[in-house]
This record gives structure tokens, sequence and C-alpha cells, in this order.
């Protein structure tokens, strides 16, 4: 069978997004991870996961050690800080949880850009000040760092906490954050994560996004009006939700929720 040179090239992107991923895993995996997972998963982390991590919870038991594995190696290889605050395994869990969600599908996947994970003791501003005085509240929650602080990841510790309060709910900063790790992996934060979304459903894809956002601004959507700012934002929004609240998603918008089963394969 001869391929016409439409065939050909479609083949090629594919197999280059194929390679590009597997290049990306393979170049990310640390050489001591053989080591760091022969260490048992300490029961005190496990009981954490139960009583904080609902997709863990919610996991097929089969499965449930795959995920305390992942969260091993990220907590091993991966800096979480604390600024100005105090942190414990709690949270510490909760960040790797944030991480592991949205790549569970990809089992070596580990954040090749990513150097350190800094938890604020509250919410913050562009210039990284947190709140100052009784009542004062500042907008950011969540921030993947860029030029100098390239590599680094800020979270709001309560805004973390209130993600694994063990209610469901649309919003997870942590998923949001890390969302937009897997959405730069090709270099742009654009809302089009072409290392999981195959070339033939990019198209149909923005023309989702452009339908959705329609929808949200005219009032006529659940999903948060957050997700309109840009394309990149709607995808790290619309996860949000995905991931934490899979089966309203489906009901409410059964054409997003197959896309992102499309590209996360949960």
């Amino acid at each position: 069978m001869q391929l016409t040179y439409t065939e050909i090239m479609a083949v090629i992107s594919i197999a280059v997004i194929l390679f590009g991923f597997v290049g990306v895993i393979l170049l990310n995996r640390p050489p001591n991870t053989k080591r760091i997972l022969s260490v048992p998963f300490p029961g005190k982390w496990r009981s954490i996961l139960r009583e904080n991590i609902l997709f863990y919870s919610e996991l097929d038991p089969a499965r449930q050690p795959d995920f305390e594995k992942r969260v091993q190696l990220f907590i091993a290889t991966k800096k979480i800080t604390p600024i100005d605050t105090t942190i414990d395994d709690r949270i510490r869990i909760m960040v790797a949880a944030s991480a592991i969600i949205p790549v569970f599908a990809f089992p070596l996947f580990n954040y090749p850009k990513l150097r350190e994970v800094l938890i604020y003791p509250n919410r913050f501003d562009e210039k990284f000040q947190t709140a100052q005085g009784a009542g004062e509240q500042r907008p950011i929650i969540g921030m993947v760092g860029n030029r100098f602080m390239n590599g680094t990841m800020i979270i709001s510790k309560p805004d973390l906490e209130r993600a694994y309060d063990g209610t469901r709910r649309k919003n997870n900063v942590g998923v949001h954050e890390f969302v937009h790790l897997i959405d730069n992996l090709d270099g742009e934060t654009d809302g089009i994560p072409d290392i999981l979304l195959k070339h033939p459903y990019v198209i149909p894809w923005l023309e989702l996004i452009q339908r959705e956002m329609e929808q949200i601004k005219s009032g006529d959507s659940d999903i948060g009006p957050y997700a309109v700012t840009n394309k990149a934002e709607f995808l790290a929004v619309v996860s949000e939700y995905f991931f934490s609240s899979p089966q309203e998603l489906r009901q409410k918008h059964p054409e997003l929720y197959e896309s992102l089963s499309r590209i996360f394969h949960p």
C-alpha cells in the first residue's frame, strides 16, 4: 500500500511526538530510581493518602501501589521547601499527589523542568509578597516560575490543603500548576499539550476551547471564569475539574470530558 504525502507527514508527526515524550522520560529518570523505589512505602504516608487524596482512594486497589511509588519517587527527587511557614509529610504528599494525578497514565514521567516547589504561608502577589494585615488577601494561589525562577513552582499552603480536604470540588491549585508544566513540555504554555495530544485532535481541541469559552462568558457554564483568561489557563482550569469531579464533568460537559480523557488517558 502506497501512502500519500499527507499520510506520511501525519505518521512522521505522531512519531516525533512519541519520540519526544519517551526522550523526556528517559532523560529525566534519575540514576538512583531503582534504589529509591526499593525502600518500602511508609505506612504513615499510606494513611495520609487514604485520608486526603480522593483520586488515590478511588483507584483500583491493585493500582494504588503504583501511585505510592510515584509519590515516593517525586518526594525523593524534587525539593519541597517551606517559605515563612512549616510543612510536614501531609503537605509533601499533597504536592506529590498533585504532580502524579495528571500523569498517572505515564509511569516514568517525573517533570524534567521542575527542581523545587516552594510552599508559601498564604496567597501572594506578582512580587511574591504574601498577605499583610487582617483581612488582606493577595490574588495568586499558585505559580510556575520563569526567568530567574525557572524550574520553580510556588503554591499557597492553605489553598493546597483546601484542595485535599476530603470533599468533592472542581478546584485544585496543585493539579492546576502541574498541568501548566505538562503544557510547557514542548516549550510553549499555550493550552495545547503537544506531547500528550495527538496531531489530528489539535484543531478539534482548539475549536472546543473556543465554544466552551463562549459559554463561560455568556454565563451558561459552571466552569470557573478564570478559564477564559487564555488557552493555557483554560486547559489548567478544566483539568482541575476533570480530575477532581470527573463524573460531574462527564455529565455536564461530555465532549470536554472525552477530549481530556484523550489527553490524559486516566
